[in-house]
């Protein structure tokens, strides 16, 4: 029953990772494409639908949880607790919540970092548009 409810709540963190991969995929490709350009943007693509992938499923499948459900070993005082229907909802709910909160992090640690990105390079090119103006105004008068 262990290998069952084990199997479950990898199936339930790999299918809700992939389901968020596949629903903020165009979001993710659309930011990256503004932000580094077309040919970064598929390559940084792939890596962050990858980095999401790990994290929804190492954060939704907790071994170290799942081990009350195991048989106590020799000399220890634990005990087993059994696998009811209603355990293995909680167990599967626990799951799918983790999953997504583990996403949710990572996701907003890469919208943090892109609008950083972003910004920095806005305020380049402001800085750089500046420089050419004040460029022009200096040949147009002829001083330096």
């Amino acid at each position: 029953m262990f290998y069952a409810l084990f199997a479950a709540i990898v199936v339930v963190a790999l299918a809700t990772s992939l389901a968020v991969v596949r629903f903020f995929d165009p979001a993710i490709v659309k930011i990256l494409r503004r932000t580094l350009g077309q040919d970064l943007a598929d390559a940084w693509r792939y890596y962050i639908s990858f980095a999401i992938v790990v994290a929804g499923i190492s954060g939704g499948v907790r071994p170290w949880n799942l081990e009350q459900y195991l048989p106590p070993t020799a000399g220890k005082g634990s005990t087993q607790l059994e696998l009811t229907g209603a355990r293995w909802v909680l167990e599967l709910w626990n799951a799918l919540t983790e999953t997504l909160r583990s996403m949710a992090l990572v996701m907003f640690l890469f919208f943090i970092c892109l609008m950083m990105a972003y910004v920095i390079a806005r305020a380049l090119e402001l800085r750089r548009a500046r420089e050419l103006e004040a460029g022009k105004n200096v040949d147009a008068s002829g001083r330096e």
